[in-house]
């Protein structure tokens, strides 16, 4: 019996339970009963041939730019403005508190600064220029200058104050330049060497006469020239800056009083200019003339304009005033000086702005106490630095403006910059020095902005089939494809060009669902 099931199964005889159940009771002992069962059948259509065995779900979301930069760092622009203040009685006032003024530059609010008062604090270094007549009708004025400024070095010292001293001497022309200042300061004993060089040279001093005689033919000589000569003195920076000049007689100009020196004779606006650059302060004891102590013209006396002080040289020579009267004078202008300290970064000044084009703007906020005289603006970037970036270019173009995300030092801000959709932004203010600036964003086309990477497969040489879908769309076969690889694994790539038109409802769902179902040879 069995060989015949066999034989029949050679012929690939088809056979259901119920025929075998009756063969094999046909073959055996009639004493055995057997009942047949008939079993569910199947058509061969209903046979599956490929089976779904995996199912990779991946969700990619789009991938966010980052665009880092570190703000420059510049020494910081710091600015001191002297000024002084007028009371009503005409006298300087020596006292102010931070509380009494109100200061502004360029129209912008100074409210960080720190006020000095130079009668509580000699920190501040005074230049001197001692510009002197020398021709033969200054022979006795010189002498007795010669001792009182012996005497004021050596009382400076005394006093505390540190002075440095540079001498001009001229007559239709400049004999001698200032080409170096000479150092007196108290606190520093190596500056007695400088000091005593200083007293030999004014020792030096000297009317000439005869063919040394620089005052030549013509009545008056040239002051305005060493004073301008002078406004090109090597001063420190942040000193102020005095001139004493002293002469018995009236000045060249051109055109109109150019005498024997032709052009050497400068225009007065040369002088008014050499005053405003060099902001140095006229202590004059000349003549009671046009241009010393009144207006030329239409323009102001070089006391005046510096903002200095004038002496009538009759007193000088009569000995109603003397030199003393002048070097003290300059001392009470110091200790009346008020200096304001600010640094531009600190109060969202430009920085960047030279001082030219700084415009300081201080007064009472008592205007009963008196008129403010504002005297030099100082600052150790006179040219202003370089400018801090306030544009950046973070991504080439193609940008969703609605997804940019803008951090300083880690801090998100909403406000104070435009954005451009080609990838530029724009801070109102700069940044401030060594901030950190991080910008996100996503790109704007659906290809740039998703980043879809390999698929792992495994098994892939048993793969018979790949379906793949984006957000439930079915993405047709020949836009993808699988990179076998030696270790038996494959990849599937994804062609970008899936996601060169929005055919998978991309940007509605503002992601990427993708969906592999892999079927393997059963």
């Amino acid at each position: 019996m069995i060989k015949y099931i066999q034989k029949m199964n050679g012929q690939r005889f088809k056979l259901t339970i119920a025929s075998l159940y009756l063969i094999v009771a046909y073959g055996c002992s009639s004493n055995i009963q057997f009942q047949a069962i008939e079993s569910p059948t199947q058509s061969p259509q209903n046979i599956p041939t490929e089976v779904f065995k995996d199912e990779i779900i991946e969700t990619v979301k789009p991938t966010e730019q980052v665009f880092d930069y570190q703000q420059n760092v510049y020494d910081q622009n710091r600015t001191a403005v002297s000024f002084q203040v007028t009371k009503p009685n005409g006298q300087l006032l020596e006292s102010l508190g931070p509380q009494d003024l109100v200061i502004s530059e360029n129209d912008m609010p100074v409210n960080r600064f720190n006020l000095t008062h130079n009668s509580e604090n000699f920190r501040q270094i005074v230049d001197i220029v001692f510009a002197v007549d020398v021709t033969a009708s200054m022979k006795t004025t010189i002498e007795i200058a010669k001792t009182k400024l012996v005497n004021f070095i050596n009382q400076s010292r005394k006093s505390g104050y540190r002075t440095r001293m540079c001498l001009i001497t001229f007559g239709d022309y400049t004999v001698k330049k200032c080409d170096k200042f000479y150092d007196n300061n108290p606190d520093d004993p190596e500056t007695l060497a400088q000091v005593a060089q200083l007293i030999a040279e004014i020792g030096k001093l000297k009317s000439l006469t005869g063919s040394q005689d620089p005052g030549g033919k013509d009545k008056n000589e040239n002051p305005m020239r060493a004073l301008i000569d002078a406004s090109k003195s090597p001063w420190a920076t942040n000193n102020q800056r005095f001139l004493i000049l002293i002469t018995d007689d009236g000045f060249l100009y051109s055109p109109g009083n150019q005498g024997t020196v032709g052009a050497l004779a400068p225009k007065y606006s040369e002088i008014t200019d050499a005053l405003k650059t060099s902001q140095m302060k006229v202590f004059a004891a000349t003549p009671d003339l046009a241009g010393y102590n009144k207006n030329f013209g239409k323009e102001a006396s070089i006391v005046a304009l510096s903002q200095g002080q004038w002496f009538n040289y009759v007193d000088l020579i009569s000995g109603k005033i003397s030199l003393d009267t002048i070097l003290n004078s300059i001392i009470t202008n110091v200790n009346t000086t008020f200096i304001a300290e600010y640094v531009s970064e600190e109060n969202n000044l430009q920085a960047d702005l030279p001082l030219s084009l700084r415009k300081p703007k201080i007064t009472l906020a008592n205007a009963e106490l008196g008129e403010v005289s504002p005297l030099q603006m100082k600052s150790n970037m006179p040219n202003g630095h370089e400018k801090y970036k306030d544009e950046f270019n973070f991504a080439s173009n193609n940008v969703n403006l609605k997804s940019v995300k803008v951090y300083i030092d880690n801090l998100p801000i909403t406000s104070g910059f435009s954005l451009t959709d080609d990838g530029k932004i724009k801070f109102i203010i700069p940044p401030k020095a060594g901030s950190k600036i991080q910008i996100k964003y996503i790109k704007k086309s659906i290809k740039d902005s998703f980043e879809i990477k390999p698929i792992l497969i495994k098994n892939v040489a048993k793969v018979v089939s790949i379906d793949l879908s984006i957000n439930d769309y079915t993405v047709d076969k020949s836009l993808f494809s699988v990179i076998k690889s030696d270790e038996g694994t494959g990849y599937l790539i994804i062609d970008p060009e899936t996601l060169s038109q929005d055919k998978y409802d991309i940007q509605k769902n503002n992601q990427l669902q993708i969906k592999v179902k892999i079927s393997y040879d059963p």
